[in-house]
């Protein structure tokens, strides 16, 4: 079904995202990439604005979400790729940052402690670019049960290729 996909679909299916192929300035802006999936207890949510792929576990209080845009990103670095990610969030706390490895590029593996509309949050956030497109990958879940979802979300970042081959 998803090989099948690639040629003629668009959206979420399976464990691959598939891009659109019009409007053209939609088309422009995506990418077809994969993903490992997060498993039992992630409910899949779609149709949210500026997230392609997302899963919610309500016991955790998580969201796992990923995103790609393929123009008009500029030539930033990581770092102010990821405090962008901060838009709409108070209180930023940077727990852990590292340079890490993601589909064989540079990539910036963040922690951070920050509130959205006055609820605490914690969030892991993956960054990385590569052939023109920028991804970004994130969990977020309720502080103090943070960690039973960390094991999910190193699934879906562990799955994750780009480009995809047929």
């Amino acid at each position: 079904m998803v090989l099948a996909c690639l040629v003629g679909c668009a959206g979420w299916h399976g464990d691959t995202y598939v891009a659109h192929r019009s409007p053209p300035k939609l088309a422009r802006k995506e990418t077809t990439y994969r993903f490992g999936l997060p498993g039992d207890g992630w409910r899949p949510v779609r149709n949210l604005k500026d997230v392609q792929v997302a899963w919610v576990n309500p016991e955790l209080g998580g969201a796992i979400e990923i995103h790609a845009q393929c123009d008009d990103q500029g030539d930033s670095s990581l770092d102010q790729y990821t405090d962008h990610l901060r838009i709409d969030w108070t209180g930023w706390k940077v727990l852990h940052q590292e340079e890490a490895r993601l589909v064989d590029r540079a990539a910036l593996h963040t922690e951070v402690l920050a509130e959205l509309d006055g609820v605490e949050r914690h969030n892991e956030l993956w960054v990385v670019k590569k052939n023109g497109c920028l991804f970004d990958l994130r969990y977020s879940a309720e502080p103090v049960l943070f960690d039973k979802g960390q094991a999910a979300f190193a699934e879906v970042v562990g799955g994750f290729r780009f480009p995809v081959r047929g």
